[in-house]
């Protein structure tokens, strides 16, 4: 409760600022967390304070805007961004130590590179606090949790720098980036299990009319390798209404997966945009296997550039946008991608968008891409339905299998296609197709103690994600 009642604030000339990290979890620690959250939507209430719960920070349309102010700013040593109330001296003086701290600590920085991240902290300061009057005479109060990738922990320097008080709570991972810069305080051992969060809804009376609502926070899994009971699933099949699954289940589990979204998704919408060339005819295996031209494998490299991993991702936008598995890139300092029948390797930092929930994200690569064509919903699928599934498993590039839908699944309210077809670590952000050519889902995961029982997103679920995107 320290971080929740200390202020922090602005006397004369001095602004006084508190930058707190807490690492691991100790007994009783959500129920601690929860007070604390609580703590400060109370206060909130009352007017003390403005509080801000961040939960996941998205890149969700076009940054061009960001670009060209940032570019300004470059050029003549002036900024405009419109969407926040805060002072251009302000915001002037904290970008200008934010590039300091990247010149500080960022190895091989390039122009480029401060560029993207200067660009994303900027689009985020507008997506997330553009009602909110920034000024020393406000106490500000931002609380995230496990954050660990490089931009994300700048842009909370980057809030600490115009003058709110940032509290990362760290219970199942920490990092490095800019550790000296927080005052950090251990509390119990790291924690892979979840924690359910309650940001706490604001009162309509407290909100401007523009601010967004916040959402509940989704469950917490291991990163990279959900446990998850068969069993469990079953009993779902059995019961609709059951909204958990047993996590950590002895001798189960899925590989090479993300967390699911704790929100069913979307049905399908009539009007999705359908990219590649249309047929209308079923392919055979032959056509459908050169169809792989439009799948990637992609490389995840640490900031050592030692290669972490690979995974695939499809090809969903004419201007390099890639569609993959958010537990693919998760971690990732960079990303090479290779596509069949290119020599050339690109390599890329670009991350658009991501949810780990649903498991999915959005890359973006230097070139025009030939995207797949996404599944309108135009009829149901069924069991027993023919699809072909096209990924890199264990790193051998595009392989083809073909396989039927075997069940339709909910875990954690998400609907997910079981499919036959073989795939295996690497497959992950493959795709899998109906015999027409189109996406009907992206690979997420496959059960270990089975043999081709395997899990996709489903199309309307991937449409719901990155319709900005599909063209």
């Amino acid at each position: 409760m320290e971080f929740g009642s200390i202020r922090g604030g602005k006397n004369g000339d001095i602004r006084n600022t508190y930058a707190v990290k807490f690492g691991g979890a100790s007994e009783g620690a959500e129920n601690e967390i929860n007070d604390l959250l609580k703590y400060l939507s109370k206060d909130m209430r009352e007017g003390k304070i403005y509080y801000k719960y961040i939960d996941s920070l998205h890149i969700n349309s076009d940054c061009m805007s960001i670009k060209t102010a940032y570019e300004n700013f470059v050029n003549t040593g002036h900024i405009d961004i419109l969407k926040t109330n805060i002072s251009e001296s302000e915001l002037i003086g904290a970008m200008k130590e934010i590039e300091n701290l990247l010149h500080k600590y960022k190895k091989n920085l390039t122009d480029t590179i401060q560029k993207n991240i200067m660009v994303k902290l900027l689009y985020w300061l507008c997506e997330n606090f553009s009602d909110i009057k920034i000024d020393g005479d406000r106490n500000i109060k931002v609380v995230a949790k496990n954050i660990d990738k490089e931009s994300e922990i700048y842009f909370f320097v980057f809030l600490n720098l115009l003058g709110m008080d940032v509290c990362l709570l760290q219970y199942s991972k920490d990092t490095d980036i800019l550790k000296d810069y927080f005052y950090t305080k251990r509390i119990g051992d790291f924690i892979e299990d979840k924690l359910v969060l309650k940001p706490y809804e604001i009162p309509e009376s407290t909100k401007s009319k523009d601010i967004k609502k916040e959402s509940p926070t989704a469950q917490v899994k291991e990163e990279g390798r959900v446990r998850i009971s068969l069993a469990s699933i079953r009993r779902k099949d059995r019961d609709k209404k059951e909204t958990k699954t047993e996590a950590s289940a002895a001798n189960s589990h899925i590989s090479n997966t993300g967390g699911a979204a704790k929100t069913a998704v979307a049905s399908a919408d009539t009007n999705m945009p359908r990219s590649g060339i249309k047929t209308d005819r079923e392919l055979s295996y032959i056509e459908l296997a050169k169809l792989s031209t439009s799948i990637v494998m992609i490389a995840v490299y640490d900031n050592r550039q030692k290669m972490l991993g690979t995974g695939s991702g499809i090809m969903i936008g004419k201007d390099g946008f890639i569609l993959t598995n958010n537990h693919v890139i998760r971690g990732g300092y960079y990303f090479e991608v290779r596509i069949e029948d290119d020599e050339r390797i690109y390599k890329t930092d670009e991350v658009i968008k991501y949810n780990q929930y649903l498991d999915l994200a959005i890359i973006r690569i230097p070139r025009v891409l030939s995207p797949l064509r996404l599944f309108d919903g135009r009829e149901k699928l069924v069991r027993g339905q023919n699809v072909v599934a096209i990924g890199s498993p264990l790193g051998l590039f595009n392989s083809v299998s073909d396989g039927i839908i075997s069940g339709f699944r909910n875990i954690d309210n998400v609907d997910m296609i079981q499919f036959s077809a073989p795939i295996s670590p690497g497959s992950s952000g493959g795709a899998v197709l109906n015999m027409f050519g189109e996406v009907i889902g992206i690979s997420t995961a496959g059960f270990s103690e089975g043999q081709n029982i395997n899990l996709a997103v489903p199309y309307d679920a991937i449409y719901g994600f990155a319709k900005s995107f599909i063209r």
